[in-house]
C-alpha cells in the first residue's frame, strides 16, 4: 500500500508530458476560459446531484413547492417503476434498453444521474487536454472544483431542507 501511495505521489509530481512548443507554465493560477467552462460543467454536476438528493430525501417539500410536478416522473419512490412493463420488475423492460443504456429517459432521478456523469466526464476530458503543470496548480484546481460542485449542489438542495425553509 505504501508503495502504491509513493508511486501515485511520484507520478503526480513528475512531469511526464512534454509541453507544447512555446508553452510557458503560468506563474499564477488564473481563472481562464477553460476553468470557467469546466467549472460550469462541475456546477451542473453538483446541481444534478443536489436535485437527486432533494427528490430522494425531501420529496414532500419539493412537491409542496411544485404541486403540479408529476410524481410518476419526479418521485424516486414511484418513478423507478417507469422502466418496467406495467411498473413491475417481474414483467421485464418497458422498452429495449430501458433498464440499462436508456434508463435516463424513464424518470428524473436517472436523468439527473446521466447529467451528472456526462458533466463530470466532459470536464475531465477537457482537463486532460491541458499541458502538465506543477502540483500546486492541481491543489488549487481541487479547491476551485470542490467549490463549484458545492455551489451547484447547494442551489438545488438547500432550498428544500427544513432548516432553510424555516428562515
Amino acid at each position: 500500500m505504501k508503495m502504491l501511495f509513493g508511486f501515485l505521489l511520484f507520478t503526480s509530481l513528475a512531469h511526464g508530458q512534454m509541453s507544447k512548443p512555446g508553452y510557458k507554465t503560468p506563474t499564477v493560477w488564473k481563472l481562464n476560459n477553460n476553468k470557467l467552462l469546466t467549472g460550469g460543467l462541475i456546477v451542473l454536476a453538483g446541481a444534478s446531484k443536489g436535485f437527486n438528493e432533494t427528490l430522494t430525501f425531501h420529496w414532500k417539500m419539493f412537491h409542496n413547492q411544485f404541486p403540479r410536478a408529476n410524481g410518476k416522473w419526479f418521485n424516486p419512490a414511484i418513478s423507478w417503476r417507469n422502466k418496467y412493463e406495467g411498473g413491475k420488475a417481474s414483467n421485464g423492460a418497458k422498452f429495449p434498453l430501458s433498464t440499462s443504456v436508456l434508463v435516463m429517459v424513464t424518470d428524473q432521478y436517472h436523468f439527473n444521474n446521466f447529467i451528472n456523469r456526462a458533466a463530470w466526464i466532459s470536464a475531465i476530458v477537457i482537463k486532460l487536454g491541458e499541458p502538465k503543470k506543477p502540483f500546486k496548480y492541481y491543489l488549487k484546481d481541487l479547491l476551485f472544483y470542490t467549490a463549484c460542485h458545492q455551489l451547484g449542489f447547494g442551489a438545488m438542495y438547500y432550498p428544500f431542507t427544513k432548516a432553510y425553509s424555516k428562515k
